[in-house]
């Protein structure tokens, strides 16, 4: 058995693609340690995984984010290096951009953990959204603040800063990507070091409290944008109404756990609409589905063979749904470009052309084949048997 620590410094969409890996890890006879924000504890502790958190890190003003992460990632060191345990390898997000450096102090195998399309000098995802910032994050590397904190944590622990410009590219010895290679936008520009396992889909023992099981037959459509979008999003699902209050179909809508339903007026008669749904079992029995383009919930999408309608707001989710239209397997509506009629007109589309279909049926097979967390789990172990018979060789020659 050996003892695994995770870290993890972000939301949802950077926890949710571990829980699998975690579970697989813990039924290979591994003890797993997980270091994240502290909303987190629940989620984690349900694993059976022991949890350590740190200070939520929110989207406030800057210097209060920095500031925030400054703390969070000293609360990591800290937990990492005095901890009575001694870890045999880490796991880390690739935002927690110190991750490869704390395996170097600790002296174990550091695996990072992607959990949106990788990202090297040759594939910059976040295309234009990304040059935006690149100027700020120059700036910032270069300020006083960035500086001192680099001197402070080489000074106390011995850790060196990277390049911020190179924060989200894969720097452990292995990759571990949740998505496939097919689906991996500029695939041919990444070497073996990256695992391309799919998403990490396990069995989350969930329910609907409705029934999809109709004599109709109808052809089902799943809406969800996610928790940014739905917490100002009246005039889209009114939008929804219109485009579809009148078509022969069956609307399953999740809106989120902060908007009232109540305040919703004149709902269709074929519309179910609620704060949060079993998104994996809906999608089994959906056709399209309409989505923000998060890189978890398309891929949760395309696994099942659901093509997708994309509304992509920011960070990868452009890159996300630009690959999707790519490849086939759905049509992006501009954030500022939804209305009833470019809706209906979307899904119209999608239903009256098989490729749409037949394209999302190619990415699906391509993300179940990749191997999930289970192949994740076994090139992880593999990696650690690798680097423990190479210490050995090292130790035996230094005697």
């Amino acid at each position: 058995m050996k003892k695994v620590l995770f870290v993890n410094v972000f939301g949802q969409g950077h926890i949710n693609p571990t829980i699998g890996l975690v579970k697989e890890l813990m039924n290979r006879g591994e003890q797993v340690t997980y270091i994240a924000g502290e909303e987190f504890r629940e989620k984690i502790e349900r694993t059976g995984a022991t949890f350590i958190g740190h200070r939520t890190i929110t989207h406030d003003k800057q210097l209060e984010v920095i500031d925030k992460l400054k703390e969070a990632i000293e609360q990591i060191i800290e937990a990492a290096l005095n901890a009575n345990e001694k870890y045999d390898y880490i796991v880390y997000d690739s935002v927690f951009f110190i991750g490869n450096e704390l395996g170097r102090i600790l002296k174990i195998p550091a695996i990072c953990s992607i959990t949106t399309f990788a990202i090297n000098d040759k594939t910059n995802i976040l295309g234009e959204e990304f040059k935006k910032f690149d100027s700020m994050i120059q700036q910032f590397s270069n300020s006083p603040i960035y500086i001192d904190y680099a001197k402070h944590l080489k000074e106390k622990y011995g850790i060196k800063l990277p390049n911020l410009s190179n924060v989200n590219t894969g720097s452990g010895m292995i990759n571990i990507v949740y998505t496939s290679r097919y689906f991996q936008i500029c695939n041919e520009n990444f070497d073996d070091r990256y695992k391309f396992i799919g998403p990490s889909i396990a069995d989350r023992n969930e329910e609907t409290n409705f029934s999809l099981e109709t004599n109709d037959k109808k052809k089902v459509i799943y809406i969800s944008l996610g928790t940014v979008y739905n917490n100002n999003s009246i005039e889209f699902y009114e939008s929804c109404f219109k485009a579809f209050g009148n078509m022969d179909l069956n609307i399953i809508m999740s809106v989120g756990k902060d908007t009232d339903i109540s305040a919703l007026t004149s709902i269709p008669s074929n519309f179910i609409i609620r704060n949060y749904v079993p998104q994996l079992e809906v999608l089994k029995q959906t056709d399209i589905f309409i989505t923000h383009g998060g890189m978890n919930s398309a891929n949760e999408g395309l696994y099942y063979d659901v093509p997708l309608i994309l509304i992509p707001l920011s960070v990868d989710q452009p890159a996300v749904a630009n690959r999707v239209a790519k490849l086939g397997a759905g049509i992006v509506i501009e954030k500022d470009k939804v209305t009833a009629k470019t809706l209906n007109q979307a899904v119209v589309k999608i239903l009256s052309d098989k490729n749409f279909k037949i394209n999302s049926e190619k990415i699906g097979e391509s993300l179940r084949e990749a191997g999930g967390f289970k192949r994740g789990v076994d090139e992880i172990l593999n990696l650690c048997k690798v680097y423990d018979e190479v210490a050995a060789v090292d130790n035996k020659n230094s005697i």
